[in-house]
């Protein structure tokens, strides 16, 4: 029998692996690593939604459900986002999708046709890029510069706009950065794309993850007339339910109307009992969300004396989110040998900041969903790597 090939299509054999992944696949080949590398809280879903879904289970809710999620749930999304931004919203305004991920896509596949292109920030999550490569889209890089602390501003967006610029995605506060869009730039943002005829693709998975008093304001609050805006967001983060893959997206009802139709091809539905689940979430008692932004800004100072307090290393301190951006470049490597020799050396492993595209360079991303022993210990660690003079060319 002859030898036969199996070719891949373009899409699988071009599509932009993530960086992160490989560092996970890297740590696996090591042992007793000190991992903060992940982006999953590390606390326990509260009872009282774990409880929902038990019942919704028990209730015989194991069927399928409508594309574009149960009424119940679309309206508590509604009701809940409504009050928190002081804007009138309906279930029709809301899409549930499975996980922040499939929100994401569905987002960017209601505006984008194949060869349009979309602004994207340098540094920021590598899944963006995948999923434009995925709708046949292009990315276009906004470069961003640590001299002002990596913000993304108007100023820096408009001089990127082509004719074939269809979208811009934020994210606030940012993975990896930890940044938070102060209000007066969002609206000037809104503005520029109301000018320019863009959508917003708003990422905001981490808008209950804010520090020091702070109040996250969305895309969706800076005017009340702004409409150009698709607002992505989970209960991943906020709820630790990253498992249970409930996401949404929030718009206008002409982007939200064809979501459940492209939904039907890719996931059908999201299971009933994690959206009861999800209504537990939104309408239930918010203690546990607060004790864990309690706790990641407890980490975070943790973090930030620590490394500011070792010979060649720096960083700002995070608004959000639960990541710290490490300027490694006083130790005269690269991100990706930091990040190599770290967990050669001392076995603790973090992700360089070439994972999130080139303006990371001379950064490396930590986690700080990981207790404080943990941080604690790999302190010890990124300290004895870069005292020892090992780190320094």
């Amino acid at each position: 029998m002859a030898h036969t090939q199996y070719p891949v299509s373009w899409l699988a054999g071009e599509y932009p692996a993530s960086a992160i992944r490989a560092v996970f696949d890297r740590v696996a080949q090591f042992e007793g690593v000190t991992k903060l590398t992940v982006g999953e809280p590390d606390f326990d879903t509260p009872p009282h939604i774990v409880e929902a879904a038990v019942r919704s289970l028990r209730d015989g809710e194991t069927r399928y459900s409508a594309n574009a999620g149960i009424p119940a749930f679309r309206r508590a999304i509604a009701e809940h986002h409504g009050r928190r931004w002081a804007r009138p919203l309906a279930e029709e305004q809301v899409m549930v999708a499975a996980g922040g991920m499939e929100a994401l896509l569905l987002a960017l596949g209601v505006v984008l046709d194949p060869g349009d292109e979309i602004l994207i920030p340098d540094p920021a999550y590598p899944n963006y890029l995948g999923q434009v490569h995925m709708l046949g889209a292009r990315p276009v890089r906004i470069p961003l510069s640590a001299t002002d602390g990596f913000r993304l501003t108007a100023d820096r967006i408009e001089p990127l706009i082509e004719a074939r610029t269809k979208a811009l995605i934020i994210n606030s506060p940012s993975n990896p950065l930890g940044t938070v869009i102060p209000a007066d730039e969002l609206r000037r943002i809104a503005e520029l794309a109301d000018r320019r005829g863009l959508i917003i693709i708003s990422d905001e998975v981490y808008d209950r993850v804010v520090f020091d008093g702070r109040a996250h304001v969305s895309i969706a609050q800076v005017d009340p007339a702004f409409e150009r805006f698709l607002v992505v967001n989970s209960l991943s983060k906020s709820h630790a339910m990253t498992g249970w893959r409930a996401g949404y997206v929030i718009g206008s009802p002409r982007l939200i109307a064809p979501m459940p139709h492209m939904q039907e091809g890719i996931s059908s539905c999201l299971p009933v009992f994690v959206q009861r689940a999800g209504i537990a979430a939104l309408e239930g008692p918010e203690d546990a969300t607060r004790a864990m932004v309690k706790s990641y800004q407890r980490r975070r100072d943790l973090l930030v004396r620590g490394i500011t307090g070792i010979r060649g290393l720096d960083c700002a301190v995070p608004d959000g989110a639960f990541y710290l951006f490490v300027d490694v470049r006083g130790t005269g490597l690269s991100s990706e040998a930091f990040a190599e020799r770290l967990l050669q050396e001392q076995r603790v492993a973090v992700i360089p900041g070439t994972a999130f595209g080139e303006r990371g360079e001379g950064f490396v991303r930590i986690s700080y969903a990981a207790n404080e022993a943990t941080l604690t210990a790999a302190l010890a660690g990124i300290r004895a790597f870069v005292d020892d003079g090992a780190a320094h060319a």
